[in-house]
């Protein structure tokens, strides 16, 4: 350096700068240099050499740069979210939240800032309401931030809302088209929303734009065993599993391949893998115990159903079912919460044309012949549908009925019913606790495809006769038990009751059998499940 003609700083650092947006980073780093030697303490040149680091994945030295930078003025964003991005490299995501609510803390509604926080928050599973918040202020802020909108996304999907979800990703896709992770969340929305075609196409070209990805190929791998190409699913989830053989999504989609394909013992291997490589993951050992179970192997499938339970003790998979089917312990009195609340959110989307169009689901239909035998009265009902789903009871219901409640456990089979515009109240909640508040409230409760998931029906007995005004009805359908003397939970985690047993439990509670007749609601496997239809009068 001439010391003869003193460093303009400033003059400097503009230089230093164009050459950085140049695309000249040998010149910009030199000048930057310079720069610091001078004057230590200014943060401008600590912030350039920070991101010239970080550009050239030197995240360790960009973060030193860029604390610098900040400490030289923690008031301005800019190198606080270079910063975080820094952090993030070197896998220290608690620091970078904390940059980036320090952002936020001064200028609450910055769209980046909003972005990355809802990012990192999104893929730690922290408090997803959280994540949400901050991604819709991203989105506010900015409505063409690329990354906000496919972070939007991707926490809609994680939250059940598929729909928002494609809009989000859609505009994101529009702002870059060949955005890899984008098609990749896309095209798992579009898999949740059943249209496997679609997701198959974008998956592809997902894949095609990062082809060494394991995750992208897995998700391609299950969008193509949705659509029963197995074989083609097959080759990509075995070279999800090569290129990355610690992603256990990989390994997961082979399994559930493989047993698709009538290999048992080879999906089981494939569980084994993905344990091995997330050890706690409950759907990896769900997956792994239903295998062992499948090939008779109950001890196994009961350990591994138990640590189910130990990783998620609200039991969202049903593992408590699956230790009954494994030999292991007394079927619970009902499934968890958890689970049918899981179950079903999972399976809004398809529900209608799975349950109508595969499994001739008719349970309204029949409740509805044998209300029109047994109800003296026939319209201006107060009715509650009881764990009403997607609402294919109301059109049935709704005729009976001056004012139509519905209740259901799943958020998302209650937004597609409140979708249908039948329903005068509907309510997410849980049935029992429900019913036990509305003394006296209604002329008739229907319960469709309900009481399966019951097994002791003294509960919801009790609780449906508390919620009837006198002479009310409860009409329901179950699956009938064979040979058993009260109920039993069937291999489809479903419970099934004697006829006895419902008639001993009715008239505990107060009820008169009006109606009791064997009819099949619905198929499993091209045959008729045997059940019943039963209408209750209350004394």
């Amino acid at each position: 350096m001439n010391t003869g003609n003193p460093l303009n700083i400033g003059e400097a650092f503009g230089r230093a700068m164009q050459a950085w947006d140049d695309g000249n980073a040998a010149e910009a780093r030199r000048l930057a240099r310079t720069i610091v030697e001078a004057r230590p303490d200014f943060g401008g040149a600590h912030y350039l050499l920070g991101l010239i680091a970080l550009g050239q994945g030197q995240a360790k030295r960009a973060v030193e740069h860029l604390t610098q930078a900040v400490a030289a003025d923690p008031s301005q964003p800019v190198p606080r979210l270079a910063l975080g991005r820094a952090l993030e490299a070197l896998d220290n995501v608690n620091s970078a939240i904390l940059h980036y609510r320090a952002i936020l803390g001064r200028e609450p509604n910055h769209a980046e800032a909003n972005a990355r926080l809802a990012d990192l928050l999104g893929r730690l599973g922290r408090n997803k309401a959280e994540a949400l918040d901050h991604a819709r202020r991203a989105v506010a802020a900015d409505p063409r931030h690329a990354e906000a909108l496919c972070t939007l996304g991707a926490l809609l999907h994680q939250d059940g809302e598929n729909a928002e979800a494609a809009g989000m990703l859609e505009r994101a896709l529009e702002l870059r088209p060949d955005w890899a992770v984008a098609l990749n969340n896309y095209g798992l929305v579009l898999r949740a929303l059943g249209r496997n075609e679609r997701a198959v196409a974008v998956l592809s070209g997902a894949v095609d734009l990062r082809r060494d990805h394991a995750g992208t190929r897995a998700n391609l791998a299950a969008a193509l065993r949705g659509l029963g190409r197995l074989d083609d699913a097959r080759v990509h989830a075995e070279r999800a599993t090569k290129l990355n053989s610690r992603d256990p999504s990989g390994w997961l989609e082979l399994g559930l391949i493989r047993r698709g394909l009538g290999m048992p013992e080879a999906a089981a291997a494939a569980f084994e893998r993905a344990v091995t490589a997330s050890p706690d993951s409950v759907n990896a050992h769900y997956c792994l115990a239903e295998a062992r179970l499948a090939l008779g192997q109950k001890e196994r499938a009961a350990k591994h159903f138990r640590r189910c339970l130990e990783l998620d003790p609200e039991d969202r998979h049903g593992a408590a079912l699956g230790l009954t089917q494994a030999g292991a312990g007394d079927a619970p009195s009902r499934a968890p919460d958890a689970y049918v609340r899981q179950l079903f959110d999972d399976y809004a989307d398809k529900f209608d044309a799975a349950l109508v169009d595969k499994l001739a689901y008719r349970a309204p239909a029949l409740l509805a012949q044998a209300l029109d035998k047994t109800l003296e009265r026939r319209q201006d009902l107060d009715v509650l549908d009881a764990g009403c789903g997607t609402g294919l009871a109301a059109p049935v219901l709704r005729p009976l009925a001056a004012r139509l409640d519905g209740i259901d456990l799943s958020g998302a089979m209650v937004d597609k019913a409140r979708s249908r515009g039948l329903y005068d109240r509907l309510e997410v909640g849980e049935l029992v606790a429900s019913l036990k508040d509305r003394s006296e409230t209604y002329d008739l409760v229907a319960a469709a495809d309900v009481l399966v998931y019951f097994g002791d029906l003294e509960e919801i007995m009790a609780a449906a006769a508390r919620a009837l005004k006198p002479g009310g009805v409860f009409a329901f359908t179950v699956e009938r038990a064979e040979d058993c003397a009260s109920y039993l939970l069937g291999a489809k985690n479903r419970y099934a009751h004697a006829p006895g047993y419902v008639e001993a439990v009715a008239a505990s509670h107060g009820f008169a059998i009006a109606a009791m007749e064997q009819a099949s609601t619905r198929q499993e496997a091209g045959e008729d499940v045997p059940g019943l239809v039963v209408v209750l009068r209350k004394g």
